[in-house]
């Protein structure tokens, strides 16, 4: 008996040894702080107690989550790459007819007890699954026909996520795609190509998929000024939240826009913005400090991964934050349109922190593999 309790503290003991601390650390001060954040900017609403209650369990069950997640294999979870695709693609595409409608957008699925967004989930997915692919494919990587074959695998999921109306969520995943690719090989040409047909697209695209919702968030968050009580109205507010809060910050819990609810989505999509007015200029350097060393750490992740698919994984999780950082950032201080996209770990929402440490998780596994697993019974050690 003791000798399997010994046996048993020393892998967990190996267990914990062989994770990557930095990542995790790290992780754990933006969710910390990030319920620091939700906590004042939803201090004058009626759902505190609830958004308390969603934040804590999501970073709880998040933690949980990243243990288990880092023990099973990626490579394992890339044999059924295909099932996982069918299965994304189907619960993406339901939700866009079934799921709730808010802010113009149908992404958000009722399961009665609770309420998902399953398109933050399906970004991880999508890393694991496209990364595995394009590592299969590596040796005819910049052929017309396996280029092809990516963008369909790519379209499964970029698809159902433009019929349920959410182009933010949308242009993570193509970040995503292009860091993935490029990172894998991709020939410049192919780049440039798809830049030339996107601009030629662009007409068509303004004028035939874009509803009259997305063009003007567009054209009035770059020039709130044009229409300050409507569609201009949440970046201006932002910007003026960010402003006052200057070098230091108005202090926790006395920010003007939070307290008194002026601030429209404070405490998901603009939850920088309520940082940036009580904790001040500090506070918003000390988040993308943390977010800019996330995504170097989980980059430098792909040069002790064991495979390419390790490797893509790290890199596409590294470029899937940092896009969806910038867009968050760019959102709130008013240089990109207002497209209702989460800043990772800080904003409220269960589905946005669960699907962020799903993501760790990931990492996690990659740094693992093959045999650092959690082990128990008897050991046996790896020649060198």
């Amino acid at each position: 008996m003791k000798r399997r309790l010994g046996e048993l503290s020393l892998s967990v003991s190996e267990y914990f040894a062989s994770l990557d601390k930095g990542i995790l650390l790290v992780s754990l001060l933006l969710a910390a702080f990030g319920l620091a954040a939700v906590n004042t900017a939803t201090a004058a609403g009626s759902n505190h107690d609830h958004d308390m209650m969603i934040q804590c369990i999501g970073i709880g069950v998040g933690l949980l989550i990243v243990f288990a997640f880092s023990k099973i294999d990626y490579a394992l979870l890339g044999q059924f790459s295909v099932p996982i695709v069918v299965i994304c693609a189907a619960v993406l595409l339901a939700t866009a007819f079934i799921g709730n409608y808010s802010g113009g957008n149908t992404n958000w699925l009722n399961l009665g007890f609770v309420s998902v967004q399953p398109s933050e989930f399906a970004k991880v997915a999508f890393i694991l699954t496209f990364s595995t692919h394009v590592s299969r494919v590596s040796d005819s990587l910049n052929r017309i026909s396996t280029l092809f074959f990516l963008m369909l695998h790519f379209l499964a999921y970029f698809i159902p996520i433009c019929v349920q109306g959410d182009f933010g969520t949308a242009l993570v995943y193509c970040g995503t795609l292009l860091v993935i690719l490029y990172m894998a090989g991709v020939q410049y040409r192919y780049f440039i190509l798809a830049g030339v047909v996107l601009v030629a697209a662009f007409p068509v695209l303004w004028n035939f998929v874009l509803k009259d919702y997305h063009k003007k968030r567009i054209l009035f968050s770059l020039n709130p000024e044009l229409d300050p009580l409507d569609f201009g109205y949440q970046p201006i507010l932002s910007k003026i939240a960010i402003g006052s809060g200057g070098l230091t910050g108005l202090g926790y819990g006395e920010g003007v826009q939070s307290q008194n609810e002026l601030l429209p989505e404070s405490h998901t999509d603009f939850i920088y913005s309520v940082i940036g007015e009580e904790f001040g200029f500090i506070g918003c350097v000390f988040v993308l400090v943390l977010l800019t060393l996330l995504v170097v750490l989980l980059a430098r992740g792909a040069r002790i991964a064991k495979d390419d698919a390790g490797k893509l994984i790290c890199y596409g999780l590294a470029g899937m934050f940092a896009v969806q950082s910038a867009m968050n950032v760019g959102m709130c201080i008013g240089v990109s349109p207002v497209i209702g996209v989460t800043l990772p770990f800080i904003s409220a929402g269960g589905s946005s922190v669960l699907a962020s440490f799903f993501a760790i998780g990931l990492a996690q596994s990659v740094r693992m593999k093959p045999d650092r697993s959690l082990r128990f019974g008897n050991r046996r050690r790896r020649r060198m």
